[in-house]
């Protein structure tokens, strides 16, 4: 009798340690994804604002890398830079050094817009200025980011905020269904409407808008196709370049499905190489 205990204790050991220990790196975050670093890059009153850095692995020949900065969505209200892991993971992967950054949130569903632009200003110019010391080089530095991020970068690459000194514009934009068109009737006009012509990217497209790509699904109610469309025609018309990467049957926020997930990131790579590679 006691043997056949012991081998039923034994046999439910065999089952419960596993899970236990699988629960326990779960409790213990062992297994998610990490970036190489946080910096500092700005504060915002007495919180400080952070780059989650991923930087570039398998980086071809010696020399500084290209970069990519990315800022997640959430209507400028919630998220965080932890969002955007996944593909700051892929593109160190490729030889890109990634930073997934934090920014300004508002309360109660009053978004600081204004805010947040500034601090998507802040963290490029702390790229740019710190690029030798991160390993990166400061012209081949691409901003994007998804929904509210996307619109962050759009902002930058419009040369938004508006100051007295030229704002620097990153070398590209890849924007993942972002908010471009925050005008009267547009769905997130009530967000920012007292201040709308003020961070609205489209508004302020100009001949200084690097080369971009806009990533948005056919079914998206939040960025319809036609915003990105006259966008992009607006953008060209000033002289500048802009391609539109149409995901059928998609909408917002379908670039962090896992199957979408790898086909933006490939279209991206794609397009990222055809800038800081050329001939490659």
């Amino acid at each position: 009798m006691a043997k056949e205990y012991w081998y039923f204790v034994s046999g439910v050991l065999v089952v419960l340690l596993p899970l236990l220990v699988l629960v326990a790196v779960k409790k213990l975050n062992l297994l998610d994804t990490r970036p190489d670093q946080t910096i500092v890059y700005g504060q915002n009153g007495e919180q400080p604002l952070e780059l989650h850095a991923f930087m570039a692995k398998n980086a071809e020949g010696e020399g500084s890398v290209p970069a990519l900065l990315l800022f997640h969505g959430g209507r400028w209200l919630y998220g965080g830079p932890r969002d955007l892991y996944p593909q700051c993971q892929f593109f160190a992967g490729q030889g890109i050094s990634c930073f997934s950054a934090q920014y300004r949130l508002g309360r109660m569903n009053l978004p600081e817009v204004r805010g947040a632009v500034s601090d998507a200003r802040a963290a490029l110019d702390y790229l740019v200025e710190h690029a030798g010391e991160l390993g990166i080089d400061p012209e081949r530095i691409a901003v994007g980011g998804g929904s509210s991020g996307g619109h962050l970068a759009a902002a930058l690459g419009s040369g938004l905020p508006r100051t007295a000194t030229a704002a620097r514009r990153p070398a590209a934009l890849v924007l993942y269904n972002p908010m471009l068109d925050l005008s009267p009737g547009t769905p997130d006009h009530h967000l920012v409407k007292d201040h709308w012509r003020e961070v609205s990217p489209y508004h302020h497209v100009d001949r200084g808008v690097p080369p971009s790509l806009v990533l948005v699904g056919s079914r998206d109610p939040e960025v319809p196709v036609a915003t990105v469309e006259a966008y992009c025609e607006a953008l060209e018309a000033a002289g500048g370049n802009c391609d539109i990467a149409l995901y059928e049957g998609e909408s917002h926020g379908f670039f962090n499905k896992p199957g979408m997930r790898d086909a933006t990131n490939q279209r991206i790579l794609k397009f990222l190489a055809s800038l800081f590679y050329p001939g490659r």
